[in-house]
């Protein structure tokens, strides 16, 4: 009698987590695999380098590999293709609505605040902001976020350079 109130017990157990682990589809995973997949993200250390943006990245690309992947696990076997919507995302959450030729008020305010707290800046006196503002705008034409001008050293040196022959005449 005590064997079979444990086998019920054990069926009834085995269908209630059965019945909790949906099936996923393109579009439509499960909760298992949602979450499996933040774990597996927030696992990444060199995630911690986005910041403050972490959580709404991992959720962007969690929504993307679900509408373009029928599984985590199929996700998971195309590093090219997850690559491209990693990148989609890096855009779309660190470039705070800026694009290529337009940046976003935030990023303009940001990029001017950070280089008036240049002190080298300070040697071109009267001029500095005629040069932020100068550099701002190639900048702005040249990445699509300040948070893309961040990444790339030698495009930013090179557009000062610009800014310093067309105001000063210095080459």
């Amino acid at each position: 009698m005590k064997k079979r109130k444990l086998i019920w017990a054990f069926v009834f157990l085995v269908s209630i987590a059965f019945s909790g682990c949906a099936t996923s589809s393109k579009g439509e995973w499960s909760e298992a695999a949602k979450n499996r997949f933040r774990e597996d993200m927030n696992g990444i250390e060199s995630l911690s380098d986005i910041g403050a943006n972490k959580e709404k990245w991992i959720e962007c690309y969690l929504s993307k590999c679900e509408m373009n992947y029928d599984t985590y696990f199929q996700a998971n076997q195309d590093e090219a293709g997850c690559s491209i919507l990693a990148e989609e995302c890096v855009n779309e959450i660190l470039s705070n609505g800026s694009v290529k030729g337009n940046w976003s008020q935030n990023d303009r305010s940001a990029f001017k605040a950070d280089m008036d707290t240049i002190s080298e800046l300070d040697i071109l006196g009267e001029n500095k902001s005629k040069w932020i503002d100068c550099y701002l705008e190639k900048c702005e034409d040249y990445f699509p976020s300040y948070y893309h001008t961040d990444q790339d050293e030698n495009g930013c040196e090179r557009l000062a350079a610009e800014c310093g022959s067309e105001l000063f005449g210095l080459e």
